[in-house]
Formats: structure tokens, C-alpha cells, sequence
């Protein structure tokens, strides 16, 4: 069981989290692995989304797939370094953290980029490598064939730490498009994977993040060398840190670890479902592309973003962003009036349980069934939720689950991995399994460092969880009471399917978006609230942020459009004292009163 200190907050035994807000700029944990950065004012939120060099040239790291670590940008130098182009034109480069995830990356850049003859490329449609098919040569697709050696988009490898790059064109287009497929995607190199490789290959570091000047110590709860990092009494030491990794989900979830895999990232899980689905369908007929993918429900934008490139899903998606009733009508006569019309092909159905940010939950028993009339896979994130409040798996609604460990699982917000579990319930589930299970990029990518941290942060999984679910259920009950909180987004009260898949021991989870009444200003609130505030969630200490700006600051029409304001706040709450936040949330509110609360008036 856990154990606190006397003070303030309660904490854990082990180094000092940030549960007050802190200054712009601050990796959340104070760790050079930290997952997190501070933005701790409405106005360095805005400055960040509209590029204020002020802002940005503060901030010291940031959410591993949005913002390069320092140790990357490093790790991208050696490479153009080592691999010159022959030509005389400048290169820049993208690290993967596998060959094939570097190929697969090249076949984006090429069908992204040289199609529309960006970086001197004349490439025809035909010459693109499906990123499904990447090292599958036991699938066929009718439109895919090998990569043209006269590319401009090449691939290279530093074999001696395990580290690989696509190299391109110098252009704003091509680095724009290389950015898109490590956001999307989640194939990334994590700050461990480049710390390690940097100090294999002996260079000296350009720039930390903790300590400055660099000569300084920095600080690092989980080093980088999976060596040098003491073992536990519940860790195997007769086998791998993913190995260990893989028997505790099995641990909490009841499946075997033959249908766990492991990825660097929890979006990579997402893509890795996509590409197995695809497969699925390719099988049955190489000229379907694959079939098309299903978005349902208002979705982390990173899985619509994926599922709406050609290049990820090239027979396109159907967006079905409210997923409530009427989408559910609307999703089954489109299902079957294109099986009627050109008998067209689904890979997968996406979706989320519950969401992120509005926290609801779709209809899975009715999504099942059509699933298994339709033939295509349904594939859910439980992030939010997570495998020990609901059960997916032995119900047979999903046939993958898909998990960003980066969150709760792991907690300390130092270490970034990600999950997929394929439901030995369920045909397609089981399917999958054997269809992953031939990738060759063994743990996707996933370092061994990063493994191993997040075996040791996971330790106590089961009894954060149950804290965290009773305090937010605290703290959301009393702001849906508040007068100065317009709503509480939280699946207690908004998601009334939740209870259908929840456990008999779990909680609602703990997380809960909010909107404030009009006579409150959320940017004095904000501003005040005095809690860690930055992207990401699932940390032991409470992280806030104004997630649509994050997340759709350039397309808020898009966001509004699907019932998500603007002044959204996501709350993630830690493991402070339900009675501490209580007290914060009432200060923040009470300062941030513009004038009193006005009645209601009446429409009729």
C-alpha cells in the first residue's frame, strides 16, 4: 500500500512531484525525462498555440510527440552528420526507433511528399509502399510496391545503439510532414533511447534540462542505461524489463502476455490496430485498401488526424463525432447502404471509453453487433478509463485495447509507452494477435529503459488508481454542485453506458472537464488555480489545462461543431488530499468572479 507524508500534499516515497503550479517552462515532473511542461497562465497557453517566441524559447521540453527533447534535436544532428548526401543540397532528418518504423516513415514522406513533387521527386502513384505492409511480405495489396531506389527520402542506420533516421530535403514542407507522421503515429525516439545513444557513441551534451550550466548534475529518477538501474523484489531479473512489463497487464487484466504487445507510445498503439486491421482486410481482397476506417465519437485529435491521411488509411474515414443515438442510426444505414451499393470494405471502428475531453461512452453492445455484421474490428482506447475500472475483453465488445501507459499506469509522468491488447474473446481479436505477433520490430520500438521505468512506476498501480478514482469522484461531485460551474463533464453524470462496462471494484476513472458560468473569467481562474498545468494526463500530482486550446486552438469551429467550447478545462486530479484541491478549486473561483452569478432567465 502507499505511504504519505505529513504535509500539504500527500507523497509518495520517492523524489519530491510538483503539486503546486510552477514556472512557465518547467518539466512536469523536474526530471530531464519528464513528460510534461509547465504553462502555467492562460496567456502562455495562447502564446505557445500561436508560436510567441517569448513562450516557446521558455519552455525547456514538452509532450514527447509534440515537441522534440533536447536529446532528440541532438541525436537528429549526428545523423546528418554521419550521412552525407552526395548532392549539394541540405538534408534534415527524422530518428525512429526501428528500421522498420523508419521505412515505414519513408513510405509516408515519399507518398506525402514526392507525389506532389516536393524535394526534386517524380515518383509515380504506383511506386508507394503501403505502411501496412512494410516488412509483410505474407500480405498483398493491389496498389503497393517497393520504394524507388532514385529517392530523395532515404533511410539510415546507426546499428551500434539501435537507432535509425529518415533523411530528406531541407524543406518546410518535408520537416512539417515528418513532424506530422511522429505525432500521428507515435513512432518516436524517446529522450532515454537518445540519451543512451549519446553517450554509447561518447558525444558530449549540447543541452539539458534540468541543470544549466550543463556541466551541473541532472537530475533522473530512471537512468537511460537499463544497467544501472537497481531491480525490485517483484521484478524477474531472468527476464526482460518488457517481459515484466507485459506479466503485470496480464496481471491485472486476466489475458495472456502472447496477446499483449508493446509499443513506444500510447498513439503507436493506436496505429499498430490500424495497421493490423488493414491487413485483416487485405487478406480477404488485395484491392479493398485495406477498407475504410470508423472514427466514433469525438475522439483525441490524433486518431482522427491518422485515420484522415491517405497515406495511413488510403480508403479514407467516416466520422461519426457526437456518437450518440442519432450517430448510431446514421453509422448503420451508411454500413449498409454501402454494402448494397459497391459491397465497400471497413478496417476498423475507433473509438474511446470514455472519451477525452468530454468523457462519454458509446454504445458497444450495438457497435458489436454491427461490427460482427460488417466484418470490421473494433478497436477501443481505454486510456481514460484504463483495464482496471472497465472491462473490455472478457465482455468480447472490443477485440483490441488499446493503452497510453504513459498515463496512469505509470503516473510519475518520467516514462512513455503504450499497449495493445488483442481479445482472445473475439475472432478478430485473436486474428490480430497472430497478425501482430509477425511484425518484426520486436516491442515496437519500445526502449528497454523506458520498459523498465515503467515497470518500476507501475508497482503500485492498483492502490493510485483506487485513490485517485475516490478523490475525483470527490472533487467532481463537488464542483457539478458549485454555482460559479456551468458543467462537469465526467462519465458519472454524462455517461450513462459507463456503468455497463465498468468493474465491480472500479471507479469512474480520474479525469472530469469543466466549463465555468459567465460570470466567472477562466482566465483568472486558470491563471489562479494553483496546481500543475500543462499537457498530458494520468499523473500522480493534479495536472489542468485548457485542453481545446491545446488540442484545436486552429480549428475551434471543428471543435465547437462537435460540442466542445473553447474555455474547456481538463482536469486530471493526482493524489493530493481530496480536502487541499477542494480548497485551490474554492480560491480559484471565488477570485475569479467577474460579478454575481445573474438568474437564470426564463425562455418562455
Amino acid at each position: 500500500m502507499f505511504h504519505y507524508q505529513n504535509t500539504e500534499s500527500p507523497v509518495p516515497l520517492q523524489p519530491q512531484l510538483p503539486f503546486n503550479s510552477k514556472e512557465l517552462g518547467s518539466p512536469l515532473p523536474f526530471d530531464e525525462h519528464a513528460c510534461s511542461v509547465s504553462l502555467p497562465t492562460w496567456c502562455s497557453v495562447v502564446g505557445y498555440e500561436e508560436g510567441d517566441q517569448e513562450i516557446v524559447s521558455a519552455l525547456t521540453c514538452g509532450y514527447p510527440r509534440f515537441v522534440y527533447h533536447p536529446y532528440v534535436l541532438q541525436l537528429m544532428e549526428v545523423f546528418l552528420e554521419k550521412f552525407p548526401n552526395d548532392n549539394d543540397y541540405e538534408e534534415d532528418c527524422l530518428v525512429l526507433p526501428t528500421k522498420e518504423a523508419a521505412q515505414r516513415c519513408q513510405a509516408f514522406l515519399q507518398e506525402s511528399l514526392e507525389h506532389n513533387h516536393i524535394g526534386g521527386g517524380r515518383l509515380l502513384q504506383s511506386s508507394s509502399t503501403d505502411n501496412a505492409l512494410v516488412e509483410r511480405s505474407d500480405v498483398v495489396s493491389a496498389s503497393s510496391s517497393s520504394p524507388s531506389s532514385n529517392s530523395r527520402i532515404r533511410v539510415a542506420s546507426i546499428e551500434e545503439v539501435d537507432v535509425h533516421a529518415v533523411l530528406f530535403p531541407a524543406e518546410t514542407t518535408a520537416g512539417i510532414e515528418a513532424k506530422a507522421y511522429w505525432q500521428h503515429t507515435g513512432e518516436l525516439v524517446s529522450s532515454r533511447r537518445a540519451e543512451n545513444a549519446l553517450n554509447t557513441m561518447g558525444r558530449p551534451f549540447a543541452k539539458r534540462i534540468t541543470c544549466c550550466p550543463i556541466e551541473g548534475s541532472p537530475t533522473i529518477f530512471h537512468p537511460s542505461d537499463p544497467s544501472s538501474t537497481a531491480t525490485s523484489e517483484d521484478i524477474s531479473n531472468s527476464k526482460s524489463a518488457h517481459e515484466n512489463l507485459k506479466e503485470r497487464i496480464s496481471g491485472w487484466t486476466d489475458v495472456e502476455t502472447d496477446h499483449i504487445f508493446l509499443v513506444p507510445s500510447g498513439m503507436a498503439t493506436i496505429y499498430k490496430s490500424l495497421r493490423s486491421a488493414r491487413r485483416y482486410q487485405l487478406t480477404k481482397n488485395p484491392s479493398s485498401l485495406g477498407g475504410t476506417s470508423i472514427v466514433y465519437g469525438f475522439p483525441y485529435l490524433d486518431t482522427l488526424k491518422m485515420c484522415s491521411r491517405k497515406e495511413f488509411s488510403p480508403a479514407g474515414v467516416e466520422f461519426f463525432g457526437k456518437g450518440d443515438e442519432h450517430d448510431l442510426d446514421l453509422l448503420e444505414r451508411v454500413l449498409q447502404q454501402r454494402e448494397e451499393s459497391n459491397n465497400q470494405r471497413w478496417s476498423a471502428l475507433f473509438t474511446e471509453v470514455p472519451s477525452n475531453p468530454l468523457l462519454q461512452c458509446p454504445d458497444l453492445d450495438a457497435l458489436r453487433i454491427l461490427a460482427d455484421k460488417y466484418d470490421f474490428a473494433i478497436v477501443v482506447d481505454d486510456t481514460i478509463g484504463n483495464f482496471l475500472n472497465v472491462d473490455l475483453i472478457e465482455s468480447g465488445l472490443a477485440d483490441a485495447v488499446c493503452t497510453s501507459l504513459t498515463k496512469l499506469v505509470s503516473g510519475r509522468g518520467d516514462a512513455i509507452a503504450g499497449s495493445v491488447i488483442t481479445n482472445p474473446n473475439t475472432e478478430k481479436g485473436r486474428w490480430m494477435k497472430e497478425d501482430m505477433a509477425k511484425d518484426t520490430d520486436a516491442y515496437g520500438g519500445l526502449f528497454e529503459a523506458d520498459a523498465l521505468a515503467m515497470v518500476h512506476n507501475s508497482r503500485d498501480f492498483p492502490e493510485r488508481n483506487a485513490r485517485i478514482n475516490e478523490t475525483c469522484e470527490l472533487l467532481a461531485d463537488y464542483l457539478h454542485e458549485h454555482p460559479d460551474v456551468d458543467i462537469v463533464w465526467y462519465p458519472k453524470f454524462v455517461a450513462p453506458l459507463y456503468t455497463k462496462y465498468q468493474k465491480p471494484d472500479g471507479g469512474f476513472g480520474g479525469l472530469f472537464s469543466i466549463h465555468l458560468d459567465s460570470h466567472i473569467c477562466q482566465r483568472t481562474f486558470y491563471d489562479l488555480l494553483d496546481v500543475a498545468k500543462g499537457p498530458s494526463l494520468g499523473t500522480n500530482f493534479t495536472l489542468v489545462c485548457p485542453y481545446t486550446l491545446l488540442a484545436h486552438y486552429h480549428e475551434l469551429d471543428f471543435a465547437m461543431s462537435h460540442n466542445v467550447p473553447p474555455n474547456l478545462i481538463r482536469v486530471a486530479v493526482g493524489l493530493e488530499d481530496f480536502d487541499v484541491l477542494k480548497k485551490k478549486f474554492s480560491y480559484a473561483l471565488e477570485k475569479s468572479r467577474l460579478h454575481p452569478k445573474l438568474p437564470k432567465v426564463s425562455s418562455s
